[in-house]
């Protein structure tokens, strides 16, 4: 009898290989084979899982926004502040650093690239709306009220995940909650 195969399952251990990938040796570097042999499986079963190397990185892209955004979305459900939210979307442990190095590449390949840009819209859209919601909520005014310091929260945490992927050691967890408290605090006060 043979054995039966979800699919599901298959193209986001795929994809995770992919993630890992380019995490580690850079986007360029990745071929079909390379990203086969990390998931375990031949070069076949990721074309027929994957039409191409794009759709691969597409999919990794999505796990990598999926993981982070379940971070912060987690660290929200406990009731934690948003500087906690934040810093658990940001690289400070093996899987995070490995997701913002994945987002790194992908919004550099976003920039040549129109359905890549859509995603990226998509996907940075959907963090600044949980960020003007939370900061709304928090302040316990309207939306529009919030929406420049959502986006310059949202720009300093892209700053500070480069800086951290970069240079790990100068960036530690905890020197990224100093700066976003900082931050915090004085557009809190403005």
């Amino acid at each position: 009898m043979p054995k039966i195969v979800d699919r599901i399952e298959r193209r986001t251990s795929i994809a995770a290989a992919a993630a890992e990938a380019i995490a580690d040796e850079g986007i360029e570097a990745v071929t079909m084979n390379a990203i086969a042999a990390r998931a375990g499986v031949t070069t076949g079963a990721v074309t027929h899982y994957f039409a191409d190397k794009d759709e691969v990185v597409m999919e990794a892209l999505l796990l990598v926004d999926a993981s982070m955004q379940a971070r912060f979305e987690s660290a929200l459900a406990k009731d934690s502040s948003l500087v906690d939210a934040l810093l658990a979307a940001l690289p400070h442990d093996a899987e995070s650093r490995r997701d913002w190095n994945v987002w790194r590449v992908f919004s550099d390949r976003a920039s040549r690239s129109d359905s890549l840009r859509s995603q990226y819209r998509a996907s940075t859209g959907a963090w600044l709306d949980a960020t003007v919601e939370t900061l709304a909520a928090r302040r316990g005014c309207s939306a529009g009220d919030v929406m420049l310091d959502a986006e310059v929260v949202m720009s300093t945490v892209d700053a500070i995940g480069d800086a951290a992927g970069v240079d790990p050691h100068s960036w530690p967890a905890s020197r990224q909650r100093q700066v976003i408290e900082h931050l915090l605090g004085a557009l809190d006060a403005s």
